[in-house]
């Protein structure tokens, strides 16, 4: 990993994956039979599992962070036009490689899809062309989302820091984005999902169902948080001061997945969470502890890959007839991750090695 690595900000990643996953497991596979005797516990723990599409939010909110301590000095005094190449080859190389592989396993396993729609998906901008937006791998349209934002990311980097003593500011654009994707829907801004809200009237708080136009202004929301908790990461003296009031603000940030219709707090609270994670504290310890550091190392694998096994359930349910939540959450959890560590090491790893690789040799030539 580079030295720039927050090991934390990793392991909460890895965390988010399998929070993803286990979402997807109980939507697709889940019996959905009572966890408990009492009706309060089982409400909560329903409602905390179905809370797991926010880990998309948290990615987005990580990617905005992370970026901005990979590319601070890229884009600090100017958008060169050599740094912005830089830049997206980097990013090109980080999601692609691992993206076209199992787009072509997805394709080839469930043959869904149409050459016109394989060749879009290559592109990875599939979720710009609203008749063409579905995408062969499931969770596809949030990396469409990152991969457009990209593009012009150095820019909201290079403006966030000219106004970094104005940095509330990016929290108000965020409530805006989430406030405006809540109460706005239509099929000319939710395009793949809106028949689920067709009915839905007045404020409707939950980003679970956005795509589309919707679908990138919450991410672009996340974003602006990442990139607001760089900023007063980069701009504390004294970071362990405010640590522990950071540590509070989690609190209620874990308390929210348990209540309904609290998304837009949940993500508003994003921050909080990354820069109490980057703090010597025991959350920062377990989350950089070498099982957690690694499967957030293998979380992008995780994330394109767990689909797999929750659509091809159905032919081993017809091996073991077995389908007790139980077995099936821990088959979608082993293989997963079983599998997740090969495509890690032999088609992710090599795709970054690949880019420093090239990195080098441009780097030398010029010499």
């Amino acid at each position: 990993m580079n030295n720039s690595e927050i090991k934390s900000l990793t392991g909460v990643r890895g965390i988010a994956a399998l929070y993803v996953i286990i979402f997807h497991w109980y939507n697709h596979l889940s019996q959905k039979q009572p966890l408990f005797s009492s009706t309060l516990l089982d409400n909560l723990y329903i409602t905390f599992i179905k809370h797991g599409y926010l880990s998309v939010d948290l990615f987005f909110a990580l990617s905005g962070f992370v970026l901005c301590v990979s590319s601070y000095n890229l884009f600090s005094e100017q958008v060169s036009a050599q740094d912005y190449k830089k830049f997206i080859y980097k990013r090109f190389f980080r999601l692609f490689p691992l993206y076209i592989a199992m787009t072509i396993v997805y394709a080839v396993t469930f043959n869904q899809s149409g050459v016109i729609d394989l060749l879009l998906n290559f592109t990875l901008l599939q979720g710009i062309v609203p008749s063409h937006s579905l995408s062969i791998i499931n969770p596809g349209w949030s990396l469409t989302n990152e991969w457009v934002v990209c593009f012009v990311f150095p820019f909201f980097l290079f403006y966030a820091i000219k106004i970094k003593k104005k940095a509330w500011l990016l929290i108000v654009m965020s409530l805006a984005l989430l406030v405006l994707v809540s109460l706005v829907r239509g099929h000319a801004i939710n395009w793949s999902n809106y028949l689920s809200l067709k009915n839905v009237h007045g404020f409707y708080p939950l980003v679970g169902y956005t795509r589309g136009p919707a679908g990138f202004a919450r991410t672009v929301a996340s974003f602006f948080l990442g990139i607001f908790s760089f900023i007063i990461y980069r701009s504390q003296n004294n970071k362990a001061s405010y640590s522990k009031y950071l540590g509070y603000l989690t609190i209620p940030l874990f308390a929210l997945l348990f209540i309904n219709n609290t998304d837009i707090l949940i993500i508003l609270l994003l921050p909080a969470l990354i820069l109490y994670i980057t703090q010597p504290n025991f959350l920062n310890t377990f989350l950089s502890s070498k099982p957690v550091h690694f499967t957030g190392v293998i979380s992008y694998s995780l994330y394109l890959n767990h689909f797999l096994f929750i659509n091809t359930y159905d032919e081993i349910f017809a091996l073991f007839k077995i389908k007790s939540d139980l077995f099936t959450l821990a088959y979608i959890l082993v293989t997963t991750f079983a599998f997740s560590v090969v495509t890690y090491y032999l088609i992710e790893k090599p795709g970054i090695a690949l880019f420093k690789n090239r990195l080098k040799y441009k780097v030398a030539s010029n010499a």
